[in-house]
């Protein structure tokens, strides 16, 4: 009997201890996820970066777009790129301000010998506590590309077996049907070399105006959402109703014949409880496709796109001149899209290539991307704004209502003819010839009491 109570005495106390034991290994395990949480988030950004853009980092980000773009964008070529770490980080910057994403994000690149080191700080609350997300990454070379090499979160540091595993779980589960992620792996295998040196990194590619159109594309479906998808269907499908309507014999029309019936149609539909905002971006969005004569499959995919009967193409000009229609509505579609800002960095960047490699520079073609980033601006400002530029649309007069009109400019001058006459494009000549054009636009019907 006795020996059974001291059996039973000293099961009790091993299961007492096998209790004290599990516990706190219990807890561990419960707690462990906001351990790692808390380690990784912290109260204060481990980088702060200056986020505005001046204007001279402005001309100098014009340049930088300019000397990497290839002379003939539409032909395959070997291209090279060569960057310092201020010029990577003004790139860095810009991109964060055109995205919206600063303040709130930060990133600063830093090269190396072999190596490139990042830091990005995210702010990922708006409490009265600010938390922030830490990321530091290290890469290095690996025969033509960069490999991650180190990465730390807040105060935890990956360990290179799991990050290592990670990265090649993701590559598997992205390369089975992914054709984006095929379409990117190509352009990596396009990169023929990248040599990273002491505060500078040189890139060898071989570019592929086909894969990098594709790339484009697909970049851009990501931010056109499944209702925005049918907004562009109905437009598209109103376009070709448009110019079915329009006699053989007749060769080209205003581009107000699109602009009238298209925005009372927006209106309508906005008065209807649909959002002005989203009518208006994707009406431009769609127009910029048909004019420019793109597969409308750019903006809804090919799936989308094979239901749809291709529109009858008509010419539609402005000032009898077709080219002004298309840079109107193009950049417009990028001010809708992506902002007024970088709408306007890609119309006079693209001036300047003309400059350079083409037709001239163009103050006409300047003049109506101008009046298209006025235009979108107004047009998906805020949900007032965007009901009263329909409403102004849809009655439309004259082309004069909105287009000044340039017959007087000079234009095709080259970019020595360019640098003669106003030295650069940050020069006070230049800056006063901008805000001329802009005067004239601001002057226009369409425009009246609505300029902030």
């Amino acid at each position: 009997m006795s020996n059974h109570v001291l059996l039973d005495s000293k099961a009790s106390a091993q299961s007492k201890l096998f209790t004290l034991l599990l516990r706190p290994i219990l807890v561990l395990m419960l707690s462990a996820p906001v351990i790692v949480l808390l380690l990784s988030v912290e109260t204060s950004p481990s980088l702060v970066t200056e986020q505005q853009i001046s204007g001279d980092e402005l001309s100098r980000i014009e340049s930088l777009l300019l000397e990497s773009t290839p002379q003939t964008p539409t032909t395959a070529s070997k291209q090279e790129l060569q960057l310092n770490a201020e010029e990577l980080n003004l790139l860095l910057r810009y991109a964060l301000n055109i995205m919206n994403l600063a303040p709130d994000w930060a990133a600063q690149l830093s090269l190396g010998e072999e190596t490139l080191n990042t830091k990005i700080s995210l702010r990922i609350n708006q409490g009265p506590v600010p938390l922030f997300l830490n990321v530091h990454a290290d890469f290095i070379e690996n025969g033509n590309l960069l490999t991650l090499s180190a990465l730390k979160i807040g105060r935890i540091g990956v360990p290179d077996r799991f990050l290592q595993y990670t990265l090649n779980r993701l590559r598997a589960n992205l390369t089975s049907g992914n054709t984006a992620y095929l379409d990117f792996s190509e352009l990596l295998n396009n990169v023929e070399s990248v040599k990273l040196a002491e505060n500078r990194m040189n890139v060898l590619l071989q570019w592929d105006p086909t894969l990098i159109s594709r790339i484009g594309n697909q970049a851009q479906q990501l931010f056109i959402s499944g209702p925005d998808q049918q907004r562009i269907i109905h437009y598209y499908q109103m376009i070709s109703d448009i110019a079915a309507t329009v006699p053989m014999d007749i060769r080209a029309i205003s581009i107000n014949a699109f602009l009238i019936p298209m925005f009372a149609a927006a209106r309508e539909k906005s008065l209807a409880g649909s959002d002005p905002i989203a009518e208006n971006r994707t009406l431009f969005q769609t127009l910029a496709i048909y004019l420019n004569q793109e597969p409308i499959a750019q903006l809804i995919g090919t799936e989308l796109a094979q239901q749809l009967e291709p529109a009858p193409y008509i010419e539609a000009r402005l000032q009898r001149r077709q080219d002004l229609a298309q840079h109107l509505i193009s950049i417009a579609a990028v001010t809708a899209s992506a902002g007024a800002d970088l709408a306007q960095m890609l119309s006079t960047t693209k001036e300047a290539y003309d400059a350079r490699y083409r037709s001239g520079f163009s103050f006409s073609d300047l003049t109506a991307n101008s009046v298209g980033v006025t235009m979108a601006r107004l047009s998906t400002r805020d949900s007032e704004s965007a009901l009263i530029m329909q409403e102004r649309l849809s009655n439309l007069q004259s082309e004069s209502d909105y287009m000044p009109e340039v017959g007087n400019n000079r234009d095709g001058l080259s970019e020595s003819d360019f640098n003669a006459m106003y030295t650069d494009r940050n020069s006070p000549q230049y800056q006063s010839r901008l805000a001329e054009i802009q005067a004239l636009i601001d002057e226009r019907p369409l425009f009246t009491g609505l300029l902030q």
